[in-house]
């Protein structure tokens, strides 16, 4: 049975998001006006929040994926897994 993995995906993606955010710090020093806050009010901070909640989403959600599949192995998978 192929598992699936979205554990590499969201580290992936909160990598990409810590290069943004370096980049947004690099950038928010030489630009600092209404514009800049918006979009930071608008866009990286929300991103974040939404970041963080899909990360706790994957970890339980791979809990649960992985029981399931514990569950459902054959005998003979499951000794085979214990090797």
């Amino acid at each position: 049975m192929k598992r699936v993995d979205f554990q590499s995906s969201a580290a992936r993606l909160e990598d990409a998001f810590r290069e943004l955010e370096a980049a947004w710090m690099s950038a928010r020093s030489a630009w600092n006006d209404s514009v800049s806050r918006r979009i930071e009010d608008e866009y990286l901070i929300p991103m974040q929040s939404m970041i963080r909640s899909m990360h706790d989403a994957i970890d339980s959600t791979s809990l649960v994926l992985k029981k399931a599949q514990q569950e459902c192995q054959h005998p003979r998978e499951q000794r085979s897994g214990m090797l």
